[in-house]
């Protein structure tokens, strides 16, 4: 790559992929995980990640970030976070690290990163604690 290209916001390798959630590296600090959601943060959580789960990588990435992915900068603190959460063997080589929002305007935010098809979720932050841009 020269200095002219910007890498690619998700692997392209999985670009025309479903996506698919796991939270299988999900932070275990209650305040950052699924436990420590209210019943109506819950419900709206899910159905976003059922409404996304509908679509491509390709599709996700293409959206305006209010409404799709945020790539995080690798000198915030909540790439930080994540990197510490990923227990990907390639997470080295491969850094594909983002949050969405639950809603387009609220601090309501899901972090995580790219492993194949899969968004890897590492902290639900439904305050805007975490984040730092």
């Amino acid at each position: 790559m020269d200095g002219n290209e910007t890498p690619s916001k998700i692997d392209l390798q999985f670009a025309e992929e479903k996506i698919i959630f796991l939270i299988c590296d999900c932070s275990l600090d209650k305040k950052y995980s699924f436990y420590g959601l209210s019943r109506e943060q819950a419900t709206r959580f899910i159905k976003k990640l059922q409404f996304f789960e509908q679509m491509t990588w390709k599709q996700l990435a293409a959206r305006p970030r209010d409404i799709g992915l945020t790539c995080e900068d690798s000198s915030s603190t909540s790439f930080a976070l994540v990197h510490e959460q990923n227990t990907s063997a390639r997470k080295f080589m491969e850094q594909y690290y983002f949050h969405f929002r639950i809603e387009p305007t609220g601090k309501f935010r899901v972090f995580g990163y790219q492993k194949g098809q899969y968004f890897c979720i590492t902290h639900i932050d439904p305050a805007g604690k975490i984040h730092d841009h």
